[in-house]
Order: C-alpha cells, then sequence, then structure tokens
C-alpha cells in the first residue's frame, strides 16, 4: 500500500530511458522494437469483408489487411514488390491479392505466383513480407516483430458463446501513452468522470503482477478491488453489483498506436448475462465510443459547450466516460513531438510505476538482454461465474 502523502522522487524513469521513449513507437524505436515483440490487435473481424483489402497504419508502418475468398484473413506489406505500388488498389482473387499496376499476383504468405507481363517469370525469388495473423473474440491480431511469434495469449474468462460480446474499435487523436497513463490513473475518475460519485482515495494500492500492475484505492479504510493493467499496452477492468441487484461486466482495452499522435482504441466488453437477461441488457446499450460521442467532446474541447453540462440522463455512464476522457487526453496535444510538461504529484504514484516497469523492459531491449514475460491467468473474472446471470439491473 502506498500512502497518499509520498511523493515520487523522480517524474522520469531513471537511467538512459526517458518518458519520450515510451511515445515513439515507429520502426526501429525502442518502444516501437518493445510493441512488436507481443500480439497485437490490428483490425475488428466484422469490418473486413471477404474477398477485400484495407490499408492501415500501425505504429507508424503501413500495411494490407486481406481477406480471401476463402475467409481467411492476412496482414501483407503496403507495396508491390515490382514498382512499388499500393496492393491495396488491386483485387482479391481466391486467397491472393493481384497488383493493380502490372498484375504482380500474391499469395497470403507473401510469396509472389503469377507475372503476366513478364515471359519469363521469375515469381519464385519474389515476394513481399507476410505477418502472422489470428482471429480472436471479434479482433485480427499480427505478430509485426521479428523471428517466431510468443504463444498467442488468449482470454479464456471472455470465450463463453452464451454471454454477449461487444467489440469497439476507433481511432483517436492523441498518443497511445496518455491513455496507458490514464490506465493507471485511479485518481482522475474522481474528478473527470464525476458523474460516478467516487470520493477521492485517500491512498493507492498498487504492485508488479505476472501480467502487469494491479492498480486500486483505499477509501475510508477500505480497499476497491483492482483494474488489472496488462504489459505492454491492454487494460481490463469491470463493473461490479448495484445495491441488492446484480449485473457484471468486464471488458479488456488494447491501444495500439498509428503512429505518434494517433492510436486506435480496440476493446471487448463481455456482458455477463444469459437468456432474456442478456437480451435486456443489450437492448438498453448505445455504443460507448462512437463518432457522435467524439463530436460532443469535441464541442467541449472548442468551448461550445461546458463538460458538466454533459449529464448521466443524456448520456449514459459509458459514453460520459469516454466523452470526459477524449478531450482531457486529446487536450493534452502532440505530447511526442514536445518537451515533457507536466509536474507529477502523489496521487501520481501508479504511473510513476507504470513508467518504471516500461523504463526497465525498454532498457533491456536496447541492451540486447530478455524481456519479462508476462503470463495472465486464464481468469481474472473467475468470480464472475459466482454471480447470478439472470439478475440485470432494469
Amino acid at each position: 500500500m502506498v500512502a497518499m502523502d509520498e511523493r515520487p522522487t523522480d517524474t522520469q524513469p531513471q537511467g538512459e530511458i526517458t518518458y519520450q521513449d515510451f511515445l515513439k513507437t515507429g520502426p526501429g524505436t525502442l518502444a516501437g522494437r518493445y510493441l512488436r515483440m507481443f500480439w497485437q490487435p490490428v483490425y475488428r473481424s466484422q469490418d473486413l469483408a471477404t474477398g477485400s483489402a484495407v490499408p492501415i497504419k500501425m505504429m507508424s508502418e503501413d500495411f494490407t489487411l486481406v481477406r480471401g475468398d476463402s475467409g481467411q484473413a492476412q496482414l501483407l506489406a503496403q507495396r508491390c514488390a515490382h514498382r512499388g505500388s499500393m496492393l491495396v488498389t488491386g483485387w482479391v482473387e481466391g486467397d491472393a491479392i493481384r497488383c493493380s499496376y502490372h498484375g504482380w499476383k500474391y499469395d497470403l504468405t507473401g510469396q509472389c505466383v503469377d507475372q503476366p507481363a513478364e515471359p519469363v517469370p521469375f515469381c519464385n525469388t519474389v515476394r513481399v513480407r507476410s505477418y502472422p495473423t489470428q482471429e480472436y473474440l471479434g479482433l485480427i491480431f499480427a505478430y509485426l516483430g521479428e523471428g517466431e511469434p510468443p504463444a498467442f495469449p488468449r482470454l479464456p474468462d471472455y470465450e463463453d458463446p452464451e454471454y454477449t460480446r461487444d467489440v469497439e474499435y476507433l481511432i483517436w487523436p492523441c498518443n497511445y501513452f496518455t491513455q496507458l497513463d490514464n490506465a493507471v490513473d485511479q485518481t482522475h475518475t474522481s474528478i473527470a468522470h464525476w458523474q460516478f460519485g467516487r470520493p477521492i482515495p485517500e491512498a493507492l494500492v498498487f504492485h508488479e503482477t505476472d501480467w502487469g500492475l494491479d492498480v486500486s484505492t483505499q477509501v475510508d479504510g477500505a480497499v476497491r478491488p483492482p483494474s488489472h493493467f496488462l504489459m505492454p499496452n491492454a487494460h481490463e477492468w469491470g463493473g461490479a453489483p448495484r445495491g441488492d441487484k446484480v449485473v457484471w461486466n468486464y471488458a479488456c482495452g488494447w491501444r495500439v498506436p498509428v503512429d505518434d499522435q494517433h492510436h486506435a482504441r480496440f476493446a471487448v466488453e463481455v456482458i455477463a448475462s444469459k437468456g432474456e437477461a442478456a437480451q435486456r441488457r443489450q437492448a438498453r446499450r448505445v455504443g460507448g465510443n462512437d463518432r457522435a460521442l467524439i463530436e460532443v467532446a469535441e464541442a467541449v474541447m472548442a468551448g461550445k459547450v461546458n463538460g458538466r453540462e454533459l449529464t448521466p440522463e443524456r448520456y449514459p455512464e459509458h459514453q460520459l466516460t469516454n466523452i470526459q476522457d477524449y478531450y482531457n487526453l486529446v487536450g493534452l496535444g502532440d505530447v511526442a513531438s514536445q518537451p515533457p510538461r507536466e509536474r507529477l504529484g502523489r496521487s501520481d504514484l501508479a504511473i510513476v510505476a507504470l513508467r518504471g516497469i516500461w523504463a526497465r523492459e525498454l532498457r533491456a531491449v536496447a541492451e540486447g538482454r530478455p524481456i519479462k514475460r508476462w503470463q495472465r491467468p486464464d481468469a481474472l473474472w473467475g468470480h464472475v461465474w459466482e454471480v447470478a446471470a439472470d439478475h440485470v439491473v432494469d
């Protein structure tokens, strides 16, 4: 337990690694090399039609995401090896994509299999890079690093087919690490998310785990259930029973850099109810992360709307939370292109702890040493199964 009257001795990680090193994730950067050592979500499955290709950008690199006619999704390099034309402008043929410029065709391993204008084709010597890809929980994941990928990180307590799952994807115009800091910042929920009525914590409770960092608060001597930060860039949280009625939901959100000024927000949320209760719960849900809400948040940033005028009566709690996070985090500006302008205090100790873990791991990458192998247990939300799932808040 960490008392709130303690202050961090330094607002930056010790040694060579600085906060700015966390923010830049392009090819060759320390944070970029580190994040590429893990499976990352890159797209939502439902948004990629069979027989189509879309361009995506992750960590300042451009790629082509293809779904072949068989339904297989695969991530390829952005450009044809011939003259550098964008593969996304071509078309899918079976489980291959043909370049629109001179017709060179690549299968989903990246191997060139046809060169219609070459009298003596040299297909076997030509390939573009293909990245290991796997679909899971409604998301398409890819491994963008070197060598063999690590074991795919499953979330078994999200897999029950009888529970309703919502899958969200949106791009926000702010650096991904502002979201990572926010994920472990328990104090901001008392101020920024005033609608929950949470008192300002008297102490922070956090510790490094096998999977990352668990963070909670103490209020009136009682410690609240923790939220779980999963290294390197995911966060799990859950909704507890309310009063004498029960509703459980829990979610995992990944924050993946698009470039140093944008990040992709992926989330899988489980509504732990079944049957009619699940249907009633789902009928009341409205997307908490859509573009209409972004317009509201941007109106707050433009001074056209006062954030305190937005109420839970007009915007359900999960919608209002995303509006508030958007204008507070996007409002930080382009943190990757400017010197740090922050003064961390005692309420930021969990942020300092997270940055310390990141600094340690990046230092290992820089020195060519092994990184920590994070391991999430099969059921972070095992207590959910004990809840009477046919009860739901009306």
